[in-house]
């Protein structure tokens, strides 16, 4: 699932499309700097983030497995678009992560795509299980409840990161330093269940539990700890290191790292576009393109060894390769 973007009012629901290129008014460079990104997120004037083509041909054995359904209409994939660097927004077209695998994904099938730009993270799943979406690239953590609804293509692994207001008394070096501590955590993220799992760790060590509290987005939950209204706020390791560097916001990040879990795009079950999907991720694998995107965005170390780590799940019984 990052992400403050209080520069920028969510747009829920604009679309645009991409075939190979992004409809949008400005380019750049499919690999610019960290502090190009950094000052384009954060709405200073400075080189786009936005990659319209990552030069990906069509790959046959990939295409052969497109549904017919989808040869001749675009693919209607939810982003949320609050979370950076996963995914947010430039002026009015998504960005990061997670847009930038989606294209290149598209490429490697042959397919257009018409993403969604959701301003509400917990409606996604929802959306794509009712057929409102096709499919949601959306930065979601692989669990086996999320798996009881929809089916997975697995992107990369990353852990939970806490950060405390600077100033903060509290040190975070295990799980039980969050025991009797409140902790804000995005509404509808598995964050929630990260955070349930580490009760269990305060309840075996007989302490207090954690007061957990939820907020409807990142901007809502910074706002929450810089206020004091919580004491820690919790979301990936990459999106919160991310959140602090770029919007320097006063917190500090902790070291320690809880259960790192697959982050994943979301295919509705038995959906046909699936096996489709993990083609396409471990086509971008083996080409490079996909160690381009993450080094774009600063997430070099989240990387995939090879192709063989993409995972089609599609059970709760099965468990994501460590």
């Amino acid at each position: 699932m990052a992400r403050i973007n209080s520069r920028r009012r969510p747009i829920a629901l604009l679309v645009f499309s991409t075939l190979g290129a992004l409809v949008v008014s400005g380019c750049a460079d499919p690999t610019p700097s960290t502090g190009d990104k950094a000052s384009a997120s954060a709405g200073a004037k400075a080189e786009s983030a936005i990659t319209t083509s990552w030069g990906n041909k069509p790959v046959d054995s990939v295409v052969a497995l497109v549904p017919a359904q989808f040869k001749n209409k675009p693919i209607k994939n939810a982003i949320y678009n609050n979370f950076p660097p996963q995914e947010f927004l430039e002026g009015n077209t998504l960005v990061g992560i997670q847009p930038d695998i989606a294209l290149a994904v598209s490429e490697v099938m042959g397919v257009k795509l018409q993403n969604l730009s959701v301003g509400s993270f917990d409606s996604l799943i929802p959306g794509t299980v009712s057929g409102r979406y096709d499919m949601s690239s959306a930065d979601f953590g692989v669990t086996a409840d999320r798996l009881k609804q929809v089916d997975f293509v697995t992107e990369f692994k990353i852990g939970t990161a806490f950060a405390v207001k600077k100033g903060s008394s509290i040190k975070i070096d295990k799980a039980t330093d969050l025991c009797g501590h409140s902790v804000g955590v995005q509404s509808g993220s598995y964050f929630i269940d990260q955070i349930k799992g580490a009760n269990k760790d305060c309840a075996k060590a007989g302490l207090k539990s954690i007061d957990l509290k939820t907020y409807p987005d990142d901007g809502a939950r910074i706002l929450a700890i810089t206020n004091g209204r919580i004491e820690i706020t919790a979301t990936t390791e990459d999106a919160l290191g991310y959140t602090i560097k770029s919007q320097n916001v006063p917190l500090e990040l902790q070291k320690f790292v809880y259960a790192p879990l697959e982050q994943a795009i979301v295919i509705p079950n038995d959906s046909k576009l699936g096996p489709a999907v993990e083609a396409g991720m471990k086509e971008i694998v083996e080409n490079g393109t996909y160690a381009k995107i993450l080094k774009k965005w600063g997430a070099d170390s989240l990387a995939y060894d090879s192709a063989d780590d993409v995972q089609y799940l599609t059970d709760p019984s099965q468990t994501p390769k460590s």
